[in-house]
């Protein structure tokens, strides 16, 4: 093995310094041979120079002096740890000697301690282990029964991430509903265009046409889609009014109740035009705002006398975009809670098959300041979800406006770029086993590479996210032609 430094000063049970002799990463592997327990896995959890060259002299310095400077390159490290006789990893019980040898680690010895296995029945390959050949497979029974976070600043990444990861989910036949509040994953259907990166991470491109199926509230925004529709008589009073946009409950609820129950006497299979009909009939600012807004939702086609059947919405082995582009934020939200709802009481009950459900933009969903219509039943699933096969992940660029509650449910978690203080903050106090430097390197993290944690592995791993094999939607606009 390659000799990279020597360890100094006292030595911890969990970490050590060491003085380096040869150029290291923040991140990267290292090894000490234990003498009782062989090589034990390190990682360099962070770097500085230390000189000889104080202030004064700093500044006393010219331009052209060349005053000789004795520096030292010095590092701390965390210990990994070893694979013992039985497959645990553990700790060594006794701090390494003052003095020791310390090495870079080969890839034998990382993917051992690491448990990175190459092809894993159930393992979803979201690319490479930083500076290494070393495929990370997340474990797929675990993402759907302990959730999973996608996490990154705007512009970081997180939608191509999480597409990549959706791959890995078709390709498993895992059942999947996606709400898409920007209608950016239908590119799910379309190959990507190959290149020698795909070569590099072992990437065969391909669409998954047959197995994605979309559906929208507005299908003249979103052609490609299905129109997406709940049934009238299944909806709440007060349900109906955040349809049509009206907030003041007090002022509109039994005026809307009482056309309601006008409507349905004399018409049980009632739509929402014979509501039209019928405020329109009405006097007063009050019955022109309901005639009004019932307007609106009727044109939306949102709402009919039969909703879209469970069983068109859910299939085994198939991936359902909910593609919300164009839909009010309200009704958004209420449409989130009505799916989510009922995936939620029909897994309970064993009717649907064990589904994965990701929610993009989920700070809108659940915020954690405030409240939307959908953030009880969000809350429900991601504390009581994993008992009924129903995974939940959240996907975020503001970790801190996110409900703690959903975040910190998620065990599994990928980590982009994250620039801002309070997200930084919200991520390092719900992730078990993030140390201050790699709080320090999700600021710094270049794009295309991810901090994983959980998902099957016992410390957070550095990925370069693999290619996608199907075509990227989520690319932002260009202002000006280049």
């Amino acid at each position: 093995m390659e000799e990279v430094g020597r360890i100094f000063g006292d030595v911890g049970l969990g970490q050590f310094q060491l003085s380096l002799a040869q150029p290291v990463e923040r991140g990267d592997y290292l090894a000490v041979v234990d003498e009782l327990h062989g090589s034990v896995l390190c990682q360099l959890d962070d770097l500085r120079r230390k000189s000889d060259l104080d202030l004064e002299h700093a500044g006393a310095m010219q331009p052209t002096d060349e005053t000789p400077i004795h520096e030292s390159l010095l590092g701390a490290a965390r210990i990994v740890g070893y694979r013992d006789g039985q497959g645990l990893v553990k700790i060594p019980t006794i701090p390494f000697r003052p003095g020791a040898h310390v090495y870079r680690a080969e890839e034998p010895l990382i993917a051992d301690v690491l448990g990175l296995k190459h092809h894993s029945n159930t393992g979803a390959y979201v690319g490479l282990l930083r500076n290494h050949e070393l495929r990370i497979e997340l474990d797929i029974n675990q993402l759907v029964q302990r959730h999973v976070s996608v996490l990154a600043k705007t512009g970081g990444g997180k939608s191509y991430l999480l597409g990549v990861l959706i791959e890995e989910l078709l390709r498993h036949r895992v059942t999947c509903v996606i709400i898409d509040p920007h209608g950016e994953y239908g590119s799910l259907r379309v190959p990507a265009e190959k290149n020698g990166v795909h070569a590099k991470f072992g990437v065969e491109v391909q669409g998954f046409a047959r197995q994605v199926q979309e559906y929208s509230p507005d299908v003249s925004l979103n052609p490609s889609a299905k129109p997406l529709t709940f049934s009238l008589r299944s909806t709440d009073p007060r349900d109906l009014l955040i349809f049509m946009g009206l907030t003041n409950v007090k002022t509109y609820l039994a005026p809307l109740k009482q056309i309601i129950e006008n409507v349905a006497l004399t018409n049980p299979d009632y739509t929402v035009h014979d509501l039209v009909r019928a405020a329109e009939a009405g006097e007063g600012a009050v019955a022109e705002t309901l005639h009004e807004r019932l307007e609106y939702v009727d044109q939306t086609k949102l709402l009919g006398p039969k909703g879209t059947s469970l069983n068109d919405l859910v299939k085994k082995g198939e991936a359902t975009l909910i593609n919300l582009r164009g839909v009010a934020p309200d009704v958004q939200e209420l449409v989130v809670a009505r799916i989510a709802t009922t995936l939620f009481e029909n897994r309970k009950k064993d009717k649907i098959p064990p589904l994965f459900l990701v929610i993009e933009e989920a700070h809108n969903f659940a915020p954690q300041q405030g409240s939307a219509t959908c953030s009880r039943i969000l809350k429900n699933i991601a504390s009581e979800g994993r008992k009924f096969g129903l995974g939940l992940c959240a996907v975020t660029q503001r970790a801190a406006r996110i409900d703690k509650s959903v975040l910190s449910q998620c065990n599994t978690q990928l980590i982009l770029q994250v620039t801002n203080p309070l997200d930084l903050k919200a991520i390092a106090q719900s992730i078990e086993g993030l140390t201050p430097g790699m709080t320090e390197m999700i600021q710094s993290l270049p794009v295309g590479v991810a901090l994983v944690t959980g998902g099957g592995y016992h410390t957070p791993l550095f990925c370069e996210v693999r290619p996608r094999a199907t075509r990227h939607g989520g690319e932002s606009v260009q202002i000006v032609a280049a």
